[in-house]
């Protein structure tokens, strides 16, 4: 049995609900201003969109996506726990599926692809099979979106080794060969950075922009050049044009 078959087979039970506890749909509704400020600005205005994310564990962007009106949003996860999981919140249109089965004959079928936190769990080579998969299921001028950990924060190996799955991180200019290997343009990087939706999130907020000046200062003074993305992880956003 390949490991992260293994791995997948237990995801939950032995790995996620260790870290977070039992999540409840209270738990991800939190998270709405969070994605909203990270992925808002990519959503098609026309709520019949067809949305999916890869790797969607436990389902909580697929719900925040619902409840703002994509009928059409679904999600697909390899771990059978993880869509139990979702299915046990209430969450609708998940499916239980192997990534590469799953994109296998897709073509040009969505307006949006999700994947966060699931690219670095592939080689190079399957990487790189999986970005031409992923072009040829997304519609003319549709989005892929993709969250993974970044190697250029001063913490990026903390996400790197989080998960034993894990094969490969990533920094903004390794994403953008990745990227543009696929064929995919117009290329847009952010930073997963404090988002504002109290008084303790406006605190974080205003330490991680202290903070970053001084991570700034310290690449300025070693290399001579700054770095745009300095936050644990990386959003990557290309166009198939």
């Amino acid at each position: 049995m390949d490991y992260r078959e293994k791995f997948y087979k237990n995801y939950v039970s032995k790995n996620t609900s260790l870290i977070y506890g039992e999540i409840s749909i209270k738990d991800i509704e939190k998270q709405f201003p969070v994605w909203q400020k990270y992925f808002g600005r990519f959503l098609p205005k026309d709520k019949n969109a067809k949305i999916i994310e890869i790797g969607c564990g436990n389902g909580g962007l697929i719900y925040w996506l619902q409840n703002m009106g994509y009928i059409n949003a679904s999600g697909t996860d390899v771990s059978p726990e993880q869509i139990e999981y979702a299915k046990n919140l209430g969450i609708k249109n998940i499916n239980q599926a192997n990534l590469v089965d799953f994109l296998k004959n897709k073509t040009e079928l969505y307006d949006v692809i999700f994947m966060r936190d699931v690219i670095e769990h592939f080689n190079k080579n399957e990487i790189l099979d999986i970005l031409d998969m992923l072009y040829n299921a997304l519609k003319k001028n549709g989005a892929l979106i993709i969250q993974t950990p970044n190697g250029a924060s001063i913490f990026g190996n903390r996400y790197r080794y989080h998960d034993f799955t894990h094969e490969i991180s990533f920094t903004e200019n390794s994403l953008r060969q990745i990227m543009l290997m696929g064929n995919f343009s117009g290329l847009e990087f952010y930073e997963t950075a404090p988002v504002v939706y109290g008084l303790k999130s406006f605190i974080r907020f205003i330490l991680w922009k202290f903070l970053r000046k001084v991570l700034q200062f310290y690449l300025l003074v070693e290399t001579g050049a700054g770095e745009k993305v300095l936050t644990q992880n990386i959003i990557v956003v290309g166009y198939k044009k």
